[in-house]
């Protein structure tokens, strides 16, 4: 399956998810607001039932003994309040004959119509208290219920139960999808990575032909070149001989490039001194920046030291200095500056030069990749293997005034003297 149809299922498979997410979380928020009305509407229902059975046994029987087997275990007590405030009937048969000690029944009286809200008793359960008109032979009446709120309770427990297993499961479904997500990208990782260790173990048998067919005679190309250059007069057969020199170094280099690139185990850990390797590379250096016209500096503290093989370190420098030499016009300047930057060694390369182009920026440390009209593009992704054996990291970017910038961070020793 090609890389677009994977990200078009998996954009649709997205968009999907989060639709039914969408959908699915409306309805469970939709379902437990909608609970409280029901639950109220429940015991509303339900008062109001008994209320109508109480008024027809108090119409059959105006002493009101008759009310004292109506209980049910939906109420909390029930009473019947004169317009004077006195308790006519009270299902606790003591408080018959007292004062009530409030009026919101007045409002009941006086409106005519039915009153409804939450009180807590004295025992601290929260009851649903309902107050209608009741009436009776020559009279009207308040009669004031209070009912258990067990029922609108066990309405508010499923809503809420219900909403909980609808988010568990979106929760759980997420999870689901993110490690399949997961497991999908380690083994599109994997495959990647097979192809590549593939391609290096071809690339590799090609370095062992190279290092053995082409290093020994073109290391006699070059000397004999050198010892041309050295002898003859000045003029174009010298000029001749100092290009077969320098086409020799450039050869040299990539079979360089290619053994490391394609070297199977790492170079072998050690600490490395930055500032001291740096320092050296750059005098390696200084006669071609001298030609090219371009300044090189060195901000690297002598006492910063990092995980890193000298050798490594040296490779990586080379390379980075090299480009940048290329990339920067007469006149410009190249920095390698470093710092401590919490438990890693960073060091930043930056030149003035045109800068990394946006086509270029995401295959930059990939092999055979290269913008430039000579070279085999192997140069960063060495730097990169290098790096990254030593559990560092590598990146490109913009210098703060124009031109590329590769900033480097490598692991500082936990104490002097440690050895990876």
């Amino acid at each position: 399956m090609t890389l677009m149809p994977r990200r078009s299922i998996a954009l649709l498979t997205l968009i999907i998810a989060i639709s039914l997410t969408a959908g699915l979380s409306w309805f469970a928020v939709r379902n437990y607001r909608s609970a409280t009305p029901i639950a109220d509407d429940n015991l509303r229902g339900l008062a109001l039932t008994l209320a109508s059975a109480m008024e027809g046994v108090a119409g059959r029987d105006p002493s009101l003994k008759s009310l004292d087997s109506f209980q049910t275990r939906d109420i909390a007590y029930a009473m019947l309040i004169s317009a004077s405030g006195t308790i006519l009937f009270h299902s606790n048969t003591e408080l018959i004959g007292n004062q009530v000690g409030d009026d919101r029944y007045q409002q009941v009286l006086s409106s005519g119509a039915l009153n409804e809200r939450r009180v807590r008793l004295g025992t601290g359960e929260q009851v649903y208290e309902f107050q209608t008109p009741f009436h009776m032979p020559g009279k009207s009446v308040v009669l004031r219920l209070a009912l258990h709120t067990w029922r609108s309770e066990a309405v508010m427990r499923r809503a809420r139960f219900g909403l909980i297993m609808i988010f568990s499961l979106l929760a759980v479904g997420w999870g689901l999808g993110g490690t399949v997500y997961w497991l999908l990208r380690r083994q599109e990782a994997q495959e990647k990575q097979f192809v590549q260790e593939h391609a290096l173990a071809r690339l590799g048998e090609v370095g062992a032909v190279l290092a053995h067919e082409v290093r020994n005679p073109l290391a006699g190309i070059k000397g004999y070149g050198q010892l041309l250059e050295e002898r003859l007069p000045d003029g174009a057969e010298r000029g001749f001989a100092r290009l077969i020199v320098g086409e020799s170094i450039r050869m040299e280099a990539l079979v360089t490039d290619i053994l490391l690139y394609t070297r199977s185990e790492p170079l072998p850990p050690s600490i490395c001194n930055l500032a001291g390797v740096a320092e050296s590379v750059l005098e390696l250096l200084a006669l071609q920046g001298a030609d090219a016209g371009v300044r090189m500096v060195c901000h690297i503290p002598r006492s910063l030291v990092a995980f890193c093989p000298e050798e490594g370190w040296r490779r990586v420098l080379l390379n980075l200095l090299t480009n940048a030499l290329h990339a920067t016009a007469r006149g410009g300047e190249i920095t390698v500056a470093g710092e401590r930057d919490g438990s890693w060694a960073k060091i930043d390369v930056a030149d003035n030069g045109p800068g990394i182009s946006a086509e270029m920026r995401p295959l930059l440390f990939e092999p055979f990749r290269t913008g430039k009209a000579r070279g085999a593009g192997l140069g960063l992704a060495v730097c990169k293997k290098i790096i990254e054996g030593c559990g560092g990291v590598i990146s490109a970017g913009e210098a703060p005034g124009g031109g590329a910038l590769f900033t480097i961070r490598l692991p500082l020793p936990e104490k002097e003297g440690d050895v990876c």
